[in-house]
């Protein structure tokens, strides 16, 4: 009981801390592990790979058993527009740690044109809101320090670029989330929303018989979080069971599963840090994400 009152502890003087130094921004929203199969987390352009539509949902949670512990959602829906070689859709997101939360919504519209027999260019752009709210008051009502709530608003608007090759690679460049910089659309200006910059890439290797190797990266970008990187690859067989594992700068490894049946797929990932100290390791060592994906063709495509 004494180590869980000191992680809640810890938790709520990193809070205070953030709140203390003018709460600048959130890190990044989503930097999920499964950077291969749900690609348009980070990039709507990466839709047109998928044209005849798409529905895709992640689910991260850290520090398992810890009230207030982060955890972010995210989702996803396109239809595509085949005559014109373009797909249209919506996404949906939102991290939460402790009394934060913060929620974002936009609509995108993502046109392709293509460069050789098997390659093409996408562009996509999207606009829409982010939403942020912190009640502080809700750690200690009679503390001064914490009776400023926040609970503001700000325009969003986003692009990405990617080359590809259906089925069988993919390297895009994105902004998700381009914002004025502060908030106040809908009142006085407290916080301070960050953009984000992704470069994410994938290939997909026959090896032969029937099993397939998809090496994918993906690195973001903020001012406060600088550069992270993360690396996976999936191994898999009949394009049915897909099996990996994954890297981060950080020095976190995580296990992955993915399995595909028809135009369904759905994912798990476990991340642990091996170098966490046993008191550290509780908290690190509990990060599980799971992803569900639906293609409307009827096959679940590996990129």
């Amino acid at each position: 009981m004494k180590k869980y009152a000191s992680i809640r502890i810890l938790l709520i003087l990193m809070i205070c801390w953030i709140f203390s130094t003018g709460v600048h921004s959130q890190n990044i929203a989503l930097s999920h592990a499964h950077t291969g199969g749900f690609t348009t987390a980070v990039n709507p352009a990466f839709s047109l790979m998928q044209k005849n539509g798409n529905i895709s949902f992640i689910g991260r949670q850290q520090w398992v058993g810890l009230e207030g512990a982060p955890n972010v959602y995210w989702g996803h829906a396109h239809l595509g527009l085949k005559q014109l070689g373009a797909t249209t859709g919506i996404q949906f997101g939102q991290d939460n740690v402790g009394v934060e939360k913060q929620t974002q919504v936009s609509l995108f519209f993502a046109k392709s044109i293509r460069l050789s027999e098997k390659d093409y260019l996408g562009m996509a752009l999207s606009a829409g809101l982010i939403h942020f709210d912190a009640r502080y008051s809700n750690l200690d009502g009679l503390d001064p320090s914490f009776n400023q709530d926040i609970n503001e608003a700000d325009a969003l608007l986003g692009i990405g670029i990617t080359l590809f090759r259906p089925e069988k690679y993919y390297v895009g460049l994105s902004i998700p989330r381009f914002t004025s910089g502060g908030v106040g659309v809908f009142g006085n200006t407290k916080y301070n929303f960050e953009n984000q910059y992704f470069l994410s890439a994938g290939y997909l290797f026959p090896m032969g018989g029937s099993f397939q190797l998809r090496p994918s990266v993906i690195m973001a970008y903020t001012n406060s979080t600088k550069t992270t990187l993360d690396a996976s690859v999936m191994v898999f067989a009949q394009r049915t069971v897909g099996l990996g594992m994954g890297v981060r700068s950080q020095g976190d490894l995580s296990g992955k599963l993915h399995i595909n049946y028809a135009g369904l797929g759905l994912g798990y990932s476990y991340q642990f840090n091996p170098k966490n100290q046993p008191l550290s390791r509780y908290i690190n060592n509990s990060s599980h994400e799971v992803g569900i994906t639906y293609n409307f063709g009827g096959i679940q495509q590996l990129l």
